[in-house]
């Protein structure tokens, strides 16, 4: 696959290599032609895409930064005895082709796994088999066993060379008090079982008690109505020209390194744009993007535009602003 992609970079054309899911989780000639062009003299970048394990996050509804999140591939964590940790979510990959070299995929060494994970959470704890879904007209396959299940032949029947395994927390971390008392009120997490109650939906800690808001979210819900939104409050906004030349820039590396390059230019060919936003632009530089974008509420109510000066020499990147990704690694000829 690398040698086909830098055969036509070679002869002078651009290509784009798309691969399912992210092109950068578990796919090696991605890495490689992009390391081996750039070692010609190429320019080559990988672009982002929705990986298999975001497609778990989204399916089994939990979130990898409550708690927190191991990912390791399943022969990986054998033979090099990466640990497993009980209080964190652990997502564990390739299960169906533990110590496979050949292509050759008969889970006659599944039970390895088995092994370490029985001795990790012991035989009674449950764990996911998941299968994210690749087209619209399959389901994603996710399926509960408990440990000792994964060993009858029925069950490691169901797992194979995509089958992924995640091993939810088994209990409770306890809070350092030396470092909680560091943190101060503001670091320091409520209980836990309430705060993360999603994220313990597939755990033994999931005591089925209700998702329904406890009395402080009450009262914070009923002052909704009567909300202001605080002076300085900055949203994102643009005209429906800035922004879709922005979504054009994001999909068309092409056109961005022409941007970058002689960003007057290629402004000066966009229809719709307002002059502030063609100033702005011109500038080729992310804080006069942020700044024409993230304008504070106020200023927005008042109509009050921008100066030069304010849209060039702002530098900040506020919360609120969202970048665009695509599925896609790029290699282009010079």
């Amino acid at each position: 696959m690398c040698e086909v992609m830098l055969r036509d970079v070679r002869n002078g054309l651009d290509v784009l290599g798309v691969f399912y899911g992210h092109p950068g989780v578990f796919v090696s000639p991605s890495h490689r032609a992009i390391a081996l062009a750039r070692e010609e003299g190429f320019n080559a970048k990988m672009l982002a895409g929705v990986s298999a394990e975001d497609c778990l996050f989204a399916d089994l509804e939990f979130d990898p930064a409550s708690f927190g999140c191991m990912t390791c591939e399943a022969s990986e964590l054998l033979i090099r005895n990466r640990p497993l940790n009980p209080y964190i979510h652990n997502v564990i990959w390739q299960v169906g082709s533990v110590g496979v070299t050949d292509m050759t995929f008969n889970n006659n060494k599944f039970p390895i796994l088995i092994d370490r994970l029985e001795k990790d959470f012991g035989p009674n704890h449950t764990v996911v088999h998941y299968v994210g879904r690749v087209i619209p007209q399959s389901v994603s396959k996710i399926e509960t066993f408990t440990i000792a299940d994964l060993r009858k032949e029925e069950v490691m029947n169901h797992f194979d060379a995509i089958s992924t395994l995640y091993v939810p927390p088994r209990d409770i971390s306890p809070v350092d008090p030396t470092m909680a008392e560091k943190l101060g009120p503001s670091g320091t997490r409520v209980e836990p079982i309430e705060a993360f109650r999603p994220s313990l939906k597939w755990s033994a800690q999931n005591d089925k008690r209700s998702y329904a808001y406890n009395p402080y979210e009450s009262d914070v819900v009923a002052q909704l109505d009567n909300y202001v939104t605080p002076e300085g409050h900055r949203i994102l906004q643009g005209s429906p020209a800035m922004k879709k030349f922005l979504i054009t820039l994001a999909t068309s590396p092409q056109l961005l390194q022409a941007y970058r390059e002689n960003p007057s230019a290629i402004v000066d060919t966009v229809e719709g744009l307002n002059e502030q936003e063609k100033y702005g632009l011109k500038l080729g530089s992310e804080g006069a993007v942020y700044a024409l974008m993230s304008r504070p509420t106020g200023d927005i109510a008042r109509e009050r535009e921008l100066t030069n000066d304010e849209i060039a020499n702002n530098h900040g990147a506020p919360y609120a602003f969202v970048s665009a990704v695509i599925i896609a690694a790029i290699i282009c000829a010079l």
